[in-house]
């Protein structure tokens, strides 16, 4: 085992990198529980009901992070990607979470800095996956390098695109798939919509039963702009479990 230090911890937000803003992450999956023990057991019995998952950041205040993070405490099903100890390289763990934010807290202390609580519920399952493309930029129409799970899986997947930047033009980022990391197409359902500056977005496979063959990679598609011209992005995927 490999041990991981918490200083690399990564976190995109709808269209921000937030990472620079924040000092720790606490996430917990729970799944609810119900006792139905009778008479003459001699071991308690338990039925589970729902699951749900939350984080809890903490960060130093910055008018930025504030009006992004506080301005979206009505809003449902935020794009939230947490890699909880790296999230600069191909393969990097990640956590793919629809969430709502539900609490935001501010406090200033007068020996100290000013600091920020957020806490966000997922109000879907949650992908547990790897980062396909670091935050960074691309320039020019770009194919991504591809990612080897070992085997194709037909149990669905979720993918998470955040967007901070776009140059010039419109981009569609899209998924493909391949059995050999030779011959590839694109992935059903798996484009996103074109950006044409800073956006995010979740997809998700139309089915419980849909395919991702062995090897993943995302193709970025510029139409127009400029030669030179690219857009700052990070990507990430899971299959679901």
């Amino acid at each position: 085992m490999a041990a991981q230090h918490g200083r690399n911890t990564t976190a995109w937000w709808n269209s921000l990198d937030i990472t620079g803003y924040l000092d720790n992450a606490d996430y917990s999956l729970d799944t609810d529980t119900d006792e139905v023990s009778r008479y003459g057991m001699g071991w308690k019995e338990y039925v589970t009901g729902t699951t749900s998952a939350t984080v809890a950041f903490t960060g130093v205040y910055d008018a930025t992070s504030e009006s992004a993070i506080e301005g979206q405490l009505r809003t449902d099903n935020g794009v939230l990607t947490y890699c909880p100890s790296a999230g600069s390289a191909i393969g990097d763990r990640a956590k793919l979470l629809s969430v709502t934010s539900t609490t935001y807290s501010d406090a200033s202390p007068v020996g100290g800095a000013v600091r920020f609580g957020w806490d966000v519920t997922s109000e879907d399952s949650v992908g547990l996956g790897w980062v396909l493309h670091p935050m960074s930029k691309d320039t020019n129409t770009t194919t991504g390098s591809s990612r080897d799970d070992t085997a194709a899986t037909s149990t669905g997947w979720v993918a998470h695109v955040h967007v901070t930047s776009v140059d010039g033009g419109s981009w569609v980022i899209k998924l493909q798939d391949s059995a050999d990391n030779s011959s590839w197409s694109d992935v059903s359902g798996g484009a996103f919509t074109a950006a044409t500056g800073a956006t995010s977005q979740r997809l998700e496979a139309a089915s419980t039963t849909a395919q991702l063959r062995r090897y993943v990679r995302y193709v970025a598609t510029r139409t127009g702009g400029s030669a030179g011209q690219g857009l700052t992005f990070g990507l990430a995927y899971a299959r679901n479990l």
